[in-house]
C-alpha cells in the first residue's frame, strides 16, 4: 500500500491518494454490507430473480418482511415537518432574537412548502433506506442566481467632473438551499470505528457529457470514461440488460475534513477534476447530518440492516409456508385402478352427469365388483395432520418474529374501544420504546438537516435576500426597519446567534398530530384567566395596562410559537404607554375608546378560547378516533387472516374425513362385493362340477351297456 508521504501535492498526486483511500475504504466489512443489503431490497419487494436463497429453493413466500416495514414507515412519517425556531433563552425584552427567529422559522418553512413534493421524497427515501439497507442520509447544496448590473460613475456635485469610474458588478438574485437525497450505494466513507472518526466522505453523482462540460471543461469531459450503464439506478452491474442511450461518468465529490477540502474525482482518470478549500464553511464541515444507520456498534462504523438480525426467522417461516403449500397441493383425490376398464377413467376426468358408460364384458366388470372392485384412493388422513402441525408451528415464528423486530410493541400499544383514554395513552407509550427511539433519531435527522440549512444562510446569504425570502414586512414586526436590520444583522453574526433549531417528532409522525395544539391550548387558557384577574385592576386605574401587558410578554416568552404574537404585545405595550401619559380625564375620548377597545379584545379573546376549546375538543376526538380506526383496522386484518386460516384448515379438514370415510365405505361395499362375488363363483363351481361328474358317469353307464349288447351278438 502506498504510504502518505508518496502523494504529490498535484491533481496526479490527489488521484493517486484517492484511488488508495478507496481501495482500503471497499473492505471486507464494506462489500459484506453491500450484499446484504441488496438481498434485503430484492426480499423486500419479492423479487426471486435478484434474491439468492440461503437456504434451499422456495416455491413459496410469506413476505412479512414487507408489511413490518410499510407498517413502520407509515407510523414514522406522514407529513412534512413544521420547523420550529426558538432562542436559547426565553427573554421576554429580547426582540431583536425574537424577530431574527421569526424571520428563519419563515425561510425554513416556506423552503418546504416550495418544494414540498421533493424534500418529502428526501425524507421518505431516507427512512426508506434505514429500514432496508440500514442507512439513510441526505446532504445540502448552496446555489444562486445572478445578474450583472452596471454602476453608474461617481461625479462631482458642481463640476461635474467624474469622481470615480462606472463599472459592472455581478448582484446576487435569488439564493438558496437544497436537500439532496443520497443513494445508500453512493456513499463511501474512510475506515472507522465511530462517527467521529471519519476522516472523509464520498458521495457519487452520474453526469453526461453535458454536464461534465458545463462543470469541468470540454477536454476534461471528453477524456472521463463513461460507462453505458451508468444511470440512476444502474449501479454496480444492477439492470445489466438494459440500455441507456446517454453514456455518464460516475464523479465522487470527495469531502475530506483533515485538510477541509474537497475533491471531485473519477476512478481510472489519472488525475482529479476540482479541488476546493471548504465551499460551505459549515462548523462541523461534513454537507449531511450523521445518517441513520441501523444496529451501529463502536467496533466498526458500518450499518447491519434490521432485516440480517432476524432473517433466520424469515428463512423458517417460508421454509414452513413451501411446505405447507407442496402438502396442500398433494392433497387431491388420486387412486389407482385397471387399466383394461378405461370407462372409469373417463368418468373421473370429463366429470359426465345423466350419462351412462358403456363397459366391455359386463360379466367380467361385474365379477371384479364394479367401479368398487377396480379402484383403490390413496389416504390422506397423514397429509392432514401434518398440515395442521406445520400451521401452529408457523404461528410460533410468527410470534418470534414480532418480539424480535418490534412489532409485538405495536400490537401490545394498540388500544381497545372499551379502554379509559389515559390507560390507553400509557399503553402505547410504555409498548413501543423502540419505535420512540427510531422515530426521535428519525426526527434528530430532519432536525440537523435545518441546522445545516441555517449555517448556509448565516454564511453567504444577502441581507436583501433573507428579507425578501422571510416576507418579514408583512408582519408587525417588519413595520420597524431598525429592528428588522438588527435581526438580520444578528442572523449573519454567527457567534451571537444563540437560538436553537428544533423539528419536534409529533410534527413528522401523523398518529401523534393532536399533540401539536397543545401549547397553544395551554396558553389560551392562562391568557383567559390572566385578562379576566387584571379586569378590576384596569378599571381602578388605566395606567397600569402597560405593567400587565408586559407581565403578559414575560409569561408569553415561555411558550413555543409564541415569537409572531409578542410583535403584537410589542405594539400594544408602545400604544397604551403613549395614552397613558396623556391626562387622565374622564370625558376624554381617547380613554374612552381606550376602554372600548379593551373589553372588545377581553370578548374576542373569550370567543377565541371557546372556539379554540371546542377545535381542540373535536381534533382530538378526530385523532382518537383515527388511531382507534388504525389500529382496529390493523387487528381486524390480523385476527381476519387467522380466522381464514382456520376456517380454511377446518374445512379442508371436514373435507378430508369425509372422503376418507367414503373411501372407507367404498372399501367395504367392495370387499363385501368380492366375498358375495367369490362365494357365488365356488357354488357356481360346485354345481357344475357335480353336474359336469353326473353327466360323465352317465356316460359311462351307457358306453358299459353298449359294450356288454355287442360281446353278446358275437358269441351267437
Amino acid at each position: 500500500m502506498s504510504k502518505k508521504k508518496e502523494f504529490t501535492d498535484d491533481p496526479s498526486g490527489y488521484a493517486k491518494r484517492w484511488t488508495a483511500e478507496f481501495a482500503a475504504a471497499r473492505n471486507k466489512p464494506y462489500k459484506k454490507w453491500k450484499e446484504e443489503a441488496k438481498k434485503v431490497v430484492h426480499r423486500f419487494l419479492d423479487d426471486k430473480r435478484g434474491e439468492q436463497e440461503t437456504v434451499g429453493e422456495l416455491q413459496s413466500k410469506l413476505n412479512l418482511f414487507h408489511s413490518n416495514v410499510i407498517i413502520l414507515q407509515s407510523m414514522l412519517y406522514g407529513r412534512l415537518p413544521k420547523v420550529e425556531v426558538d432562542r436559547t433563552f426565553a427573554d421576554a425584552e429580547d426582540d431583536v432574537a425574537r424577530v431574527a427567529g421569526v424571520m428563519l422559522g419563515r425561510m425554513l418553512n416556506q423552503d418546504i412548502q416550495d418544494a414540498g413534493e421533493d424534500y418529502s421524497t428526501v425524507l421518505r427515501s431516507s427512512l426508506q433506506d434505514r429500514l432496508l439497507p440500514g442507512m439513510g442520509s441526505a446532504r445540502i447544496k448552496y446555489d444562486f442566481r445572478s445578474e450583472q448590473q452596471a454602476i453608474d460613475p461617481i461625479l462631482h456635485p458642481e463640476t461635474g467632473e467624474e469622481m470615480a469610474p462606472g463599472f459592472d458588478d455581478e448582484q446576487i438574485t435569488e439564493e438558496w438551499v437544497d436537500t439532496v437525497y443520497t443513494h445508500w450505494q453512493d456513499q463511501l466513507w474512510s475506515p472507522a470505528r465511530t462517527y467521529s472518526e471519519l476522516r472523509w466522505k464520498a458521495y457519487r453523482s452520474f453526469m453526461n457529457n453535458d454536464e461534465l462540460t458545463k462543470r469541468f471543461g470540454e477536454e476534461v469531459a471528453e477524456d472521463l470514461p463513461k460507462k453505458p450503464a451508468a444511470a440512476a439506478g444502474k449501479r454496480e452491474g444492477e439492470n445489466a440488460d438494459e440500455v441507456d442511450i446517454d453514456p455518464q461518468s460516475e464523479v465522487w465529490e470527495i469531502w475530506d475534513k483533515r485538510s477541509r477540502c474537497v475533491y471531485w474525482f473519477v476512478e481510472g482518470y489519472d488525475k482529479t477534476l476540482d479541488k476546493q478549500e471548504d465551499p460551505l464553511e459549515l462548523e462541523g464541515f461534513w454537507p449531511d447530518p450523521p445518517p441513520m444507520i441501523a444496529n451501529l456498534t463502536t467496533t466498526r462504523y458500518m450499518p447491519r440492516s434490521d432485516y440480517a438480525i432476524a432473517q433466520d426467522l424469515y428463512c423458517e417461516i417460508d421454509k414452513l409456508q413451501t411446505r405447507i403449500s407442496i402438502l396442500t397441493d398433494a392433497c387431491k383425490s388420486i387412486g389407482f385402478y385397471d387399466k383394461q376398464n378405461a370407462g372409469i377413467k373417463r368418468a373421473m376426468e370429463e366429470g359426465v352427469e345423466n350419462d351412462l358408460i358403456p363397459v366391455d364384458n359386463w360379466a367380467m366388470y361385474a365379477e371384479k365388483g364394479g367401479a368398487k372392485g377396480i379402484v383403490d384412493w390413496v389416504p390422506l388422513e397423514n397429509v392432514a395432520n401434518t398440515i395442521s402441525t406445520l400451521t401452529e408451528q408457523q404461528n410460533l415464528k410468527i410470534q418470534q418474529l414480532y418480539q424480535v423486530t418490534g412489532m409485538a410493541d405495536v400490537m401490545r400499544g394498540s388500544s381497545q374501544p372499551y379502554e379509559a383514554a389515559a390507560t390507553s395513552k400509557i399503553k402505547q407509550e410504555s409498548a413501543s420504546v423502540r419505535v420512540q427511539a427510531l422515530q426521535d433519531d428519525f426526527a434528530r435527522f430532519a432536525t440537523d438537516l435545518q441546522k445545516l440549512k441555517v449555517e448556509v444562510i448565516q454564511n453567504f446569504f444577502q441581507p436583501y435576500c433573507i428579507i425578501q425570502q422571510s416576507n418579514i414586512e408583512m408582519t408587525a414586526d417588519g413595520q420597524d426597519p431598525m429592528l428588522v436590520q438588527k435581526a438580520v444583522e444578528l442572523i449573519k453574526d454567527k457567534k451571537r446567534a444563540q437560538w436553537k433549531i428544533t423539528v419536534r417528532p409529533e410534527s413528522l409522525a401523523l398518529i401523534d398530530y393532536a399533540r401539536l395544539k397543545g401549547d397553544r391550548m395551554e396558553y389560551i387558557n392562562a391568557l383567559a384567566m390572566f385578562m379576566q384577574s387584571s379586569a378590576p385592576l384596569v378599571q381602578l386605574d388605566k395606567k397600569i395596562v402597560p405593567i400587565l401587558l408586559e407581565l403578559l410578554k414575560w409569561g408569553l416568552a415561555g411558550f413555543k410559537g409564541s415569537n409572531e404574537i409578542e410583535g403584537v404585545l410589542d405594539k400594544a405595550i408602545s400604544l397604551f404607554q403613549k395614552q397613558a401619559d396623556q391626562p387622565d380625564t374622564k370625558s376624554d375620548p381617547a380613554q374612552q375608546k381606550m376602554q372600548m377597545e379593551m373589553q372588545k379584545m377581553q370578548g374576542e379573546m373569550q370567543m377565541a378560547r371557546e372556539e379554540h376549546q371546542a377545535d381542540m375538543m373535536q381534533t382530538q376526538q378526530k385523532g382518537q378516533l383515527a388511531l382507534q380506526e388504525m389500529q382496529q383496522k390493523f387487528q381486524l386484518e390480523m385476527a381476519k387472516m387467522g380466522q381464514e386460516m382456520k376456517q380454511d384448515q377446518q374445512l379442508f379438514q371436514l373435507e378430508l374425513k369425509k372422503m376418507m370415510m367414503e373411501l372407507f365405505f367404498k372399501k367395504q361395499e367392495l370387499q363385501a362385493d368380492q366375498q358375495a362375488q367369490a362365494q357365488e363363483q365356488a357354488t357356481q363351481f360346485a354345481f357344475n362340477t357335480a353336474e359336469k361328474t353326473h353327466e360323465a358317469n352317465l356316460r359311462l353307464q351307457s358306453e358299459k351297456q353298449g359294450d356288454g349288447g355287442g360281446n353278446g351278438a358275437s358269441a351267437q
